[in-house]
This record gives structure tokens, C-alpha cells and sequence, in this order.
């Protein structure tokens, strides 16, 4: 299981329970069907999936968890289309005019009708919790999306203390150094083929860059012109490839070839691969995010 886009935590406390006490405080919330009557339904699942029994994977020491969401999929065209022409046949018959209150309880009323054969889609968030360095990391595209998570697990345990790092200085100064003096970045780093640059002039809008040389004066030249950068891509140590956000999330994470084949070395078994998989993508983690945090100068 190997996480592609990220948004990391630190514990303010140190965190305690061990994967068999989590499970069973796991367990009061756990995932179920969405109701014929209900819009969507959340709970937590088995990280292994069909081959797990517990809802906590542990690891070296390190905890899988994984949030199950079913949400039923209700087009809005068509629930406006049913509106229509309910409204539409009233005001034939009754001759008189549907008013707003009417309008919003015949929307209620083809919503309830709608919801027991609608589509469910369902979606799976995972998250670690590294205990000896403090983090908790969540493989989310978007910061909604993680601390939807956050608040969940926050509900189920009671109370879950995470915050977001904070840093020195912008994170947006920091990328725009790199980009115009890369020899300001440390030698853990290097920057990639692609970038995204905001000027504060609505009108001038948003710069992207994409497999091009971005250290080039013809890319530094929109920064003299009031461009700043917001996303960049980078590499750690040859080892991880990643697009840095100004919110310091993670995106379009890529490990090493050498490191995903140091974990099919594991074996084709499912469970072990996925074993493998966990306990290396943490390693790196580990060591990667201080470095990171190193570089952009947080506090604390």
C-alpha cells in the first residue's frame, strides 16, 4: 500500500494505544452498508481488505488504518428533471402558480423517492500513525478530505491531537527561492521538471510548467514579472519524487524503482506484500519528512 498524496500531522501528545486497543475502539464505528434511506454512511474498515480480520495493520511498531465511505450518487439533473415535472403537472392541474416552500418539499419528496435505487460509490482512506516520531499521515488528495478523517477518528477515540507543522517563513518564499537560486535548496534535494506559478494580479492568472527545464531564465523570468510559485516538483535522494504544495501537503508521490523492487522482494502473497509495502513506505516517510520540514525551517 504505497501512498501517492499526502497530508502530515504532528502529535501534540504522545499517542498510546497499540494496535489490538485501537481495533476495539475502532470497532464502535464501524463501516456498514449506506441505508436505503440515508445520502451516505462512514466507518472503519480492515486496511487488508478481505484479507484482514483486524481494523488496524501494524507494522514495525508503526498502525494502518483505513476510513470506508459509501455515498449514494443522485445526479442533480435528473432530481431537477422529476421537480419539473411534478411542478409542471400541479400547476396544469391546480392552475395556479408551485411556490418556493411547495417546490422545496416536492424536491424532498423525489429525493426520498430517488434515494433506494440510487448508485453507491464507495471510497477507502488510509492513514498511518508512525508512535515514535510523532506523525500521523493521512493518503488523501485534498486537505478536506484528510481532516474529514481527522474528525472521525477524533469522534471515535474521543479526542485525537494533531496539528498541521507551521514554518518560519512562506512555504511560497521558500519555493520561489529554489526556483531562482536552486543552489539555496540542501543537497537532499533537487528540483524536477514542473512547477505552478500564481501572480497576485488577478488578471495576469496562473502559470504552469510541465516538463520543461523550470531552473531556466526563460521560466525565472516570470517570477521578475511578480509570479510566485505555489506547487513544485522535487526529488529526495533520488529516492522520492513529489510535487511540494504551499500548504506543505505531498502530491503525486513516486518512490524509487530500487525501493519498490527491494519490496517485491517480500513475495507475491497479498498479505506479506502488503506488510512489506507498509513497513518500507514508513521508513522512508520517517526520515523523509524531518528532512523536508528541515529545508522549509519549521517551528518546534
Amino acid at each position: 500500500m504505497w501512498f501517492k498524496n499526502i497530508h502530515f500531522y504532528k502529535f501534540e501528545d504522545e499517542f498510546k494505544l497499540d494496535a489490538q486497543k485501537l481495533h476495539v475502539v475502532l470497532a464502535t464505528r464501524k463501516s456498514r452498508a449506506c441505508g436505503q434511506m440515508e445520502m451516505a454512511a462512514q466507518g472503519w474498515t480492515e486496511p487488508l481488505g478481505h484479507n484482514g480480520q483486524m481494523l488496524v495493520h501494524q507494522t514495525d511498531g508503526n498502525l494502518m488504518l483505513c476510513l470506508r465511505r459509501e455515498d449514494k450518487v443522485l445526479p442533480a439533473s435528473l432530481v431537477k428533471e422529476q421537480v419539473e415535472l411534478q411542478v409542471m403537472q400541479i400547476e396544469q392541474e391546480a392552475g395556479r402558480l408551485v411556490g418556493r416552500k411547495e417546490r422545496s418539499d416536492i424536491k424532498d419528496s423525489v429525493l426520498q423517492e430517488l434515494m433506494p435505487r440510487a448508485l453507491v460509490k464507495t471510497s477507502l482512506t488510509y492513514a498511518a500513525i508512525l508512535p515514535k516520531q510523532g506523525w500521523f499521515i493521512v493518503n488523501a488528495a485534498s486537505a478536506k478530505k484528510a481532516e474529514e478523517l481527522i474528525e472521525y477518528l477524533r469522534k471515535t477515540l474521543g479526542t485525537f491531537n494533531v496539528v498541521l507543522p507551521s514554518t518560519d517563513d512562506s512555504l511560497e518564499a521558500a519555493m520561489t527561492e529554489w526556483l531562482v537560486n536552486d543552489h539555496s535548496l540542501p543537497s537532499a534535494f533537487t528540483l524536477e521538471d514542473a512547477c505552478e506559478m500564481r501572480s497576485s494580479n488577478e488578471n495576469q492568472g496562473v502559470i504552469r510548467c510541465a516538463h520543461v527545464e523550470i531552473a531556466s531564465d526563460d521560466v525565472r523570468a516570470h517570477v521578475r514579472n511578480g509570479y510566485r510559485v505555489k506547487k513544485l516538483a522535487m526529488n529526495w535522494q533520488e529516492r522520492l519524487s513529489f510535487v511540494l504544495n504551499e500548504d506543505l501537503s505531498i502530491k503525486r508521490m513516486r518512490f524509487d524503482s530500487a525501493i519498490l523492487d527491494e519490496a517485491g522482494e517480500a513475495g507475491d502473497d497479498e498479505v506479506t506484500r502488503f506488510d512489506a509495502d507498509f513497513a518500507i513506505m514508513a521508513a522512508e516517510l520517517a526520515e523523509f519528512i524531518p528532512q523536508l520540514l528541515a529545508v522549509v525551517k519549521a517551528k518546534g
